[in-house]
């Protein structure tokens, strides 16, 4: 996890692809993979602790905010 500006942009680098994350301090989410359009996602919790993002979950401390 690289963060360029906290609770704001970040990204997830796993193997080639890069999971580019932009939020805009609203409430407001997108996410863009590196071979696709930027989209906007919901987070979610999931049961064992991870934090997704539209089918992307990452575990751990997550200093995003």
């Amino acid at each position: 996890m690289t963060i360029v500006q906290l609770g704001e942009h970040w990204w997830l680098q796993v193997g080639r692809e890069r999971l580019e994350f932009r939020s805009d301090g609203r409430g407001s989410l997108s996410l863009r993979g590196s071979k696709g359009p930027l989209r906007a996602v919901q987070p979610v919790w999931g049961n064992d602790k991870a934090l997704c993002w539209d089918g992307v979950c990452a575990k751990g401390d997550l200093p995003l905010d």
